[in-house]
């Protein structure tokens, strides 16, 4: 049996937990004998119809790419790109209503791969089109939501003030009339969270699916921990996005206020990408002995990384899904002090294996201010969430995946 697995942009470029989650999954069903093939945009927009082909990495199928629909790129030099005016931001998110350049593309696409099943992640520049066309193939769609993409043109659920957006305006509202009605020709959904399915089913999106929640899992679980003490100073990290909604105006508040107490035990590591690059880069410079930023980590400068943090923060200001930050530290046997917002207390269990705090400056200082002055405390949390990984094992996730490819093709 053949899936087709698509993502906006597919590994080795990565813009977040989407890229990751879609390429592991790839590698693990080609490691249980499926055929596996992916569909993804080039990173860039454009009005070209041709498709480039390259190997999917450790797994034995290739990546159909073509630029994506509307104004804007996705993935430029290895990052988001800087964000447009306006007026371009306007024509961009109505342009991605739908698409009938891609419902062409992933028809060739489908002729050239002979998928039994279609797995879609992320649809941003390829829009609800794609479902359309498998379709009207007849071939059975699973998606998986990583986003508020149908619901938000920003996908985040958030007003450009930073608060929640509960009534939203007009144009919003009537993007979100254009995408939903896609939505009819998905098969199944699944979302790594219970608060993001609930979140757009109560909205009325995938009426006839069949739905289920399946966790993201972790890339590994290290079971040769590194040693951690009490002794010397206490690491913190952050690793992700470097934008507003994932909480980086947030933890440089609440570090400011920390450093500023002259506390000369704590020193902090930023990894990630993303819009806020510059303010974090600020940041750093008036700190230079105790805040760094890396970049984009993967690979062993990650584990770098982790290894030698003592917790990690997942300040995120809006609903966020399922960060797979939480399962990178779990598995280093690392606390996690994350927000109370969307599906992060579905996996941190505050004051077992994390913090849980509201997303406040002060709030997010006192937790860390807390591992700070306990050291037994954040071993003991960093042990349980490393039991807390064996929940999240690749094993599991794509038995569940599995069997629901195999519901839906019979």
């Amino acid at each position: 049996m053949k899936v087709l697995i698509q993502n906006s942009v597919f590994y080795p470029k990565v813009l977040g937990g989407a890229e990751m989650s879609s390429w592991l999954l790839a590698v693990e069903l080609t490691r249980r004998g499926w055929e596996v093939d992916a569909m993804a945009t080039t990173g860039h927009h454009g009005r070209a119809r041709t498709i480039s082909t390259r190997p999917i990495p450790e797994a034995d199928g290739v990546v159909f790419e073509s630029p994506g629909s509307g104004l804007v790129d996705i993935f430029v030099d290895g990052a988001p790109p800087a964000e447009p005016n306006i007026v371009v931001r306007g024509l961009h998110h109505f342009s991605q209503i739908r698409s009938l350049r891609w419902e062409q593309i992933a028809h060739e696409i489908f002729d050239r791969a002979k998928p039994d099943l279609v797995h879609t992640n992320t649809i941003v520049g390829q829009t609800g089109s794609i479902w359309r066309a498998a379709r009207e193939r007849k071939i059975p769609v699973l998606h998986t939501l990583r986003d508020y993409f149908l619901l938000c043109p920003r996908t985040t659920l958030l007003r450009s003030s930073g608060v929640d957006c509960e009534n939203a305006p007009w144009p919003c509202r009537i993007l979100r009339s254009g995408k939903l009605p896609a939505t009819e020709c998905v098969d199944a959904v699944t979302a790594p969270s219970r608060f993001v399915l609930d979140k757009h089913t109560d909205a009325g999106a995938f009426p006839d699916a069949l739905r289920e929640v399946v966790p993201n899992a972790c890339e590994r679980i290290v079971e040769d921990l590194p040693e951690r003490t009490g002794e010397g100073k206490t690491r913190g990290l952050y690793l992700g996005q470097i934008d507003h909604h994932k909480g980086i105006g947030l933890l440089i508040e609440a570090l400011e206020t920390l450093l500023r107490e002259e506390s000369q035990e704590l020193e902090f590591d930023f990894a990630g990408a993303g819009p806020m690059e510059g303010e974090l880069r600020r940041f750093c410079s008036r700190h230079p002995d105790q805040v760094r930023f890396h970049g984009m980590v993967a690979g062993d400068a990650k584990a770098e990384l982790l290894s030698r943090a003592h917790f990690v923060t997942v300040p995120s200001v809006w609903n966020d899904n399922f960060p797979r930050t939480m399962l990178d530290a779990f598995s280093y046997g690392l606390p996690v002090i994350g927000t109370r917002r969307g599906g992060i207390p579905e996996v941190v269990r505050d004051g077992v294996d994390g913090i849980l705090i509201d997303p406040d400056p002060a709030e997010l200082a006192g937790a860390i201010r807390l591992y700070l002055g306990d050291p037994e405390l954040r071993l003991r949390h960093g042990g349980s969430g490393h039991l807390r990984a064996r929940d999240y094992t690749l094993d599991r996730q794509v038995d569940r995946f599995e069997d629901l490819y195999r519901r839906l093709t019979g």
